[in-house]
């Protein structure tokens, strides 16, 4: 999850008189004024003993407590040292509270949140925690306030642009962001609204035919008694959409590769593991590295500043990476309400309350706070308002009228995603492991594992629905009890593995499990092409023995497996003299690797596009229709329309290009559409990079910048934002980044968020880089340090022994007990 960064410095009204102003008290000075002390001596309300934190030269810092409260209380003050303005947006856009600082720009997006209910939720799992949990937390949070306490008037500059300060952080604080996480994670919702307006477009039996297939046959099931129209769900997509300027876009191909081989297929005789998260880019990155030593923790890897634990990571037994399941833990009803009262609505032969809760959300330079009301009903919040409000007024002449609600199961109130994480950090062996992600909840996850005595392991982890009937690909009748959920699926019917006999285990957001738990529903979901996950495993067969150094090569790796396929296809097809076919013959003499010098790769870029887009050319008024249902319109159908390429290709592949393919319809076939899609690359290209083809390099087209949230203020651009840079890799690369054209009002980067490489031989040559840097602070040497390295396949050593940190320790600052 990322904030949108560019649009949010134009709507707050950051001018470049706010930039001047700051260089009237000396621009350097207000620059370096935040930076924290990271030397010395500073007391610590509330711990035992004395802590020391030790940073070594790329800013990580290690910490050495007694105890576990101190750990935890020191965690909170480095976070808030080096992250405190990514932490306050985290809290204040879990909460729905951006429009007390952002004024109107950001209502909307308070709107979105708060009708989603995260701080409600939040509030009640405080009630919830354990013992240990709350503890634990609250230390946590006793770190940051101290740090903001030492702050005083030394804020980081991003307070002092918009002209507030923090308040005191809470448990509640730390219990929003992670549904913040599970929301970008967790987005079937809307492929469902996207499959039902194909149904009304197109009819059941060509959506069935047109959907994407992973990796066969699954046909739709329409639920009896429901009529889908091309209008469902506009009010959800709009509200989603113009929240999306602060929260971020949710339906990216939100994804990881993580990998793990067992002893007998390394040099060292021990297990390797490596895991590179994908997700939406930024600055300062998501992820904040650290090292934990105190009580029973002794861990090191990734948090994520304003929660508690080490999210991927090692102790001193196991280690552990992470993957996005992408399975299906939302459903859509369509709830039928009373058009006399708007509170009442159907189930089964009954009529129900919806409970209503009243919502103020105050907004910087209003006089009155905006009230909003919320429908909650059995199956959810209404997301989808309808016309006519709370006030009672009819809508039309019918007796009822409909409204979505969403059932989610991280609208259930369950603080045991932390808990699962600070088990996870202390387990020793796979069983302890297992027992750890019990408590994981939302959103579902596959961990790969290792330990030091040789074993590894899969698992799946999160609640999942057992659906009476329906597949949860498209929205369902609320008031038919027919379709609710009967519980969920039970961790110990999810898959896992242990110990396969090839010694490897790969995931990479590809299908899970063609089998269904023993006792329970399938497992559902909306998986990303299989294409990294093959290579991957090509890779880790074409070499005997593995060790880090064969691990980076496949976490760098750009060959682009649906490019050779095209390839091959186009070699095929017959062309006249001229330009296309000059083109063509430039393109099928590509290798597949996608470097930003490949010709070919520009090639491919602009055939992939177009091709997907011609072949569902009867879908293209509703993938273009951002008017009738907001920006949000366009993204769903980009995601669709990238998955369904494995499907169309393999089309393609089984008959002869120019034979008529009843599938495409209107007498179309794939030489045509082939002729069609190079036609439109050629233009294209020519006209974005001029008449010689062999000057058409990627790199031209596929550019990186990491954008910070003000860094679209254009005299603060320099400041905060780094790059543009010409980058490899695509949607189906091992070293993936995506860049998709079509945008609902941001530039998204989905990309490589962080690479780690663990060596259960030798923790010390373990390793991780970021794209970015350690510190929020720009003005800080960490603040985006590691980038090149990133760029160019590098790493940074994870140190884990006492001797290896004081090698390359640079500051070293003592937590003191208050007397």
């Amino acid at each position: 999850m990322t904030l949108n960064p560019t649009r949010i410095g134009r709507a707050i009204g950051i001018t470049v008189g706010a930039v001047a102003a700051l260089a009237g008290v000396g621009a350097i000075a207000a620059l370096r004024r935040p930076l924290p002390r990271t030397n010395g001596q500073i007391t610590l309300p509330g711990i035992r003993t004395a802590v020391e934190i030790r940073r070594d030269r790329w800013g990580v810092p290690h910490i050495y407590a007694e105890h576990n409260e101190d750990l935890f209380a020191a965690l909170g003050y480095v976070h808030a040292q080096d992250r405190l303005w990514q932490m306050e947006m985290h809290r204040r856009i879990g909460h729905g509270r951006l429009a007390e600082i952002f004024g109107p720009a950001a209502l909307d997006s308070d709107r979105f949140i708060r009708t989603l209910g995260f701080s409600r939720i939040a509030d009640q799992e405080v009630k919830l925690l354990d013992d240990e949990t709350a503890t634990l937390m609250s230390a946590y949070v006793r770190g940051v306030n101290a740090c903001i306490g030492h702050i005083g008037n030394r804020l980081p500059l991003e307070f002092t642009l918009l002209g507030f300060q923090p308040e005191p952080w809470t448990l509640a604080d730390l219990l929003v962001w992670p549904k913040m996480m599970a929301l970008t994670l967790s987005t079937n919702w809307m492929q469902e609204l996207l499959q039902a307006q194909i149904v009304a477009l197109v009819g059941i039996e060509r959506a069935t035919a047109l959907r994407p297939h992973y990796p066969e046959d699954a046909p739709l099931t329409v639920p009896a008694g429901t009529t889908y129209t091309p209008d469902l769900g506009a009010g959800a997509l709009q509200l989603a959409s113009d929240a999306a300027l602060f929260t971020g876009e949710n339906e990216t191909p939100q994804g990881s590769n993580a990998w793990v081989v067992a002893g007998q297929r390394t040099t060292s005789g021990r297990p390797l593991l490596a895991n590179d998260p994908h997700l939406n880019l930024s600055l300062p990155n998501l992820w904040y590295e650290v090292h934990l030593e105190g009580g029973d923790f002794h861990v090191a890897g990734v948090t994520i500043p304003a929660t508690c634990g080490v999210i991927i990571g090692h102790n001193q037994r196991i280690a552990w990476g992470v993957t996005n399941a992408r399975t299906d833990n939302q459903d859509l009803f369509i709830e039928q309400f009373d058009v006399t009262d708007p509170r009442r609505y159907r189930w089964n032969d009954d009529w129900l309350t919806a409970e209503v809760v009243q919502e103020k959300i105050v907004v910087k330079g209003q006089a009155n706070p905006t009230v909003i009301d919320v429908r909650i009903t059995r199956h959810g919040p209404i997301i989808d308002p309808v016309a006519g409000s709370l006030r009672g007024e009819p809508s039309s002449a019918d007796s009822t009228t409909q409204a979505l609600a969403l059932r989610w199961t991280a609208l259930d109130p369950s603080p045991t995603l932390t808990r699962s994480v600070l088990k996870l950090n202390r387990a020793r062996n796979w069983e302890e492991f297992r027992a750890a992600l019990q408590d994981w909840d939302v959103p579902p996850q596959n961990f790969v594992y290792a330990d030091i005595d040789g074993h590894i392991g899969y698992c799946l982890a999160g609640r999942l629905p057992i659906r009476r009937q329906g597949d949860g690909m498209l929205p369902v009748p609320g008031w038919n009890s027919d379709y609710e959920w009967q519980g969920y699926i039970p961790f110990t019917e999810l898959p896992n593995q242990l110990d396969p006999p090839n010694g490897a285990i790969v995931t990479a957001n590809h299908r899970i499990t063609h089998d269904k738990p023993p006792t329970s529903a399938p497992i559902q979901g909306f998986w990303l092409n299989p294409y990294r996950a093959q290579r991957i495993q090509t890779l880790l067969d074409a070499t005997k023995q593995h060790d880090v150094r064969s691990f980076a090569r496949i976490q760098g790796d750009i060959l682009s497996l649906p490019g050779k396929a095209l390839v091959e296809q186009m070699a095929r097809l017959q062309l006249e003299p001229g330009m296309e076919q000059r083109v063509r013959d430039l393109f099928i003499t590509w290798d597949g690797q996608l470097h930003p010098e490949s010709v070919g790769g520009a090639i491919y870029e602009g055939l992939r596009y177009h091709l997907l887009r011609i072949v569902y050319h009867e879908l293209h008024d509703l993938f273009q229709a951002s008017a009738a249902v907001g920006s949000f319109s366009v993204l769903p159908a980009n995601l669709y329309l990238e998955c369904a390429l494995p499907m169309i290709l393999s089309r393609m592949a089984g008959q002869p290009l120019e034979q008529p393919d009843e599938w495409l319809g209107h007498g179309r076939s794939w030489g045509g559409v082939l002729r069609a899609a190079l036609a439109r690359t050629v233009a294209e290209l020519t006209e974005r990079l001029g008449n010689d083809p062999s000057r058409w390099t990627y790199g031209r087209l596929h550019v990186l910048t990491l954008r910070h949230p003000l860094g679209s203020v254009p005299a603060l651009t320099p400041l905060f934002n780094r790059g543009p840079w010409p980058i490899g890799g695509d949607f189906d690369t091992v070293n993936h980044c995506y860049l998709p054209r079509d945008n609902a009002g941001m530039k998204i980067t989905n990309g490589v968020s962080l690479r780690f490489i663990f060596d259960l031989n030798d923790w010390d040559s373990s390793r991780a880089i970021l794209p970015g840097g350690q510190s929020g602070h720009p003005a800080s040497p960490h603040y985006a340090d590691m980038v090149t390295a990133w760029r160019g396949g590098a790493y940074h050593p994870l140190l884990w022994s006492r001797a290896a940190v004081e090698r390359h320790t640079r500051d070293v600052l003592t937590l003191l007990v208050e007397h």
